[in-house]
């Protein structure tokens, strides 16, 4: 959704503190979920830039857009898998996190990447 971003290097984590926050589930050879979390203003400003449309509030087409951008990338994810690997992977559908925070198991990294309007957090995470 634009050129003009930093990406930070992955922290390793066991649980983490969500605001705004969309997850999908990854099943296959390896089970894993990747997660956006960020804060409300900074949810609306990455919506309405990967949805080129301006949302004013967080509501449901923000939330939509935010599942759309993660279940689009997962997908090409999934794509490359198979195409590269002869990796067969399932996408469930993605959802609305809810809950104070976010508890993980082993091998769980968050990669803070930074725009011009704050903070995205892309979470990765192995599931046991």
């Amino acid at each position: 959704i634009g050129e003009d971003f930093t990406p930070l290097a992955p922290v390793t984590c066991t649980e983490y503190d969500i605001n705004c926050c969309v997850t999908q589930k990854i099943s296959g050879p390896i089970n894993c979920s990747s997660t956006l979390d960020m804060t409300e203003d900074v949810a609306i400003a990455f919506a309405s830039r990967y949805a080129k449309m301006e949302f004013s509030e967080y509501d449901e087409y923000v939330e939509a857009s935010l599942e759309d951008f993660l279940n689009l990338h997962n997908g090409l994810y999934s794509v490359n898998m198979s195409n590269t690997y002869s990796e067969e992977l399932s996408l469930e559908p993605p959802m609305k996190e809810e809950g104070p925070q976010l508890n993980m198991e082993k091998d769980s990294f968050v990669i803070p990447v930074i725009y011009p309007f704050g903070t995205v957090y892309l979470i990765l995470a192995i599931d046991g």
